[in-house]
């Protein structure tokens, strides 16, 4: 009887350990979503000087964007968690999409060609490393964080 109690405040124990690991990973390394345009304008700015080749209106190239920005600014949506609100149209923005569901309908997409398919990882990393770079010496994040 007493080790399904201590087997009960062992599983609180780590469910809570869980927990703030999760909240942890989960803490986006910018939440000011007002910067979008401007990681847009260096996300395109890199995709002409690098070889991902694509066209700034094609389909992938706004997957790679999508990624990435939830990566920076809600790592936790491309585990399954809930879009942070305005996140979605701010995404769509800056494509001149008029219908914003196309991010959602994304992301589970964007997370299966980056864990299965090495050039698209290879060229996301290289995106978001640049980026990150960008971001810290704007001073818009601190040396410690994201990369």
């Amino acid at each position: 009887m007493f080790d399904k109690i201590l087997e009960i405040k062992k599983i609180r124990a780590q469910k809570s350990d869980l927990s703030e690991r999760e909240t942890e990973l989960s803490k986006p390394i910018l939440s000011d979503i007002d910067t979008i345009p401007e990681v847009y304008r260096w996300f395109l700015e890199l995709i002409e000087i690098s070889n991902c080749p694509s066209r700034p209106e094609s389909s992938a190239l706004r997957k790679k964007f999508i990624f990435i920005v939830l990566l920076i600014y809600a790592p936790a949506v491309l585990a399954g968690g809930r879009m942070p609100l305005g996140l979605r149209e701010k995404i769509g923005s800056v494509f001149n999409l008029k219908d914003h569901t196309f991010i959602s309908h994304n992301i589970e997409n964007v997370v299966f060609l980056y864990q299965n398919y090495k050039s698209f990882r290879r060229e996301i990393d290289y995106l978001y490393t640049e980026i990150i770079g960008r971001l810290k010496i704007e001073g818009l994040i601190q040396e410690e964080s994201g990369a």
